[in-house]
């Protein structure tokens, strides 16, 4: 980690947003596009993705549990339109659990098995040719409070929905 901390020059404490920037500037002398090599492009990819899964989860280990309800937004994108994304995401809510309301192609509530026993509200937004996914979550039984741990769910839904085989 020292190594990536050195090279992006940030020092602690810095948030994603300052390695989001050192990135941006780093680029914009080490892609091979403008006169860099693609050595340097991948070195300098590769610190910020340390320094990224490095925050990750240094924020599971301070926020990875929620009770009641979360939500989790954006959660993932999908390279295709609403109406397609709708459609992976309905074969993967009749695989993860049960399909209880639905609105084409803009939002499902999915009551989930697995990972965790849940309700699940997804939303479809369109964005630029594709589809942004959101997440919400809340207990699916009133009388018991149960902890969520969110990138969970959402893992099991991009798991799923990549797992998809539509005609």
């Amino acid at each position: 980690m020292a190594w990536a901390e050195n090279l992006l020059q940030l020092r602690q404490p810095y948030a994603r947003r300052d390695i989001e920037a050192s990135q941006r500037a780093l680029m914009k002398t080490s892609h091979p596009d403008v006169g860099g090599s693609h050595s340097a492009f991948l070195e300098v990819t590769r610190a910020a993705q340390i320094l990224y899964e490095g925050k990750a989860t240094q924020k599971q280990i301070s926020d990875a549990t929620y009770d009641g309800s979360k939500s989790d937004h954006p959660s993932f994108t999908i390279d295709v339109l609403p109406v397609d994304a709708y459609e992976y995401i309905y074969v993967a809510a009749n695989v993860l659990g049960q399909l209880a309301e639905e609105d084409p192609p803009y939002s499902l509530q999915v009551l989930l098995n697995e990972p965790q026993h849940c309700w699940c509200s997804i939303s479809i937004v369109p964005e630029a040719g594709g589809s942004i996914v959101s997440i919400a979550v809340h207990n699916a039984d009133d009388s018991q409070q149960r902890a969520f741990y969110l990138e969970a769910i959402r893992d099991a839904w991009v798991n799923t929905i990549n797992e998809v085989q539509l005609p």
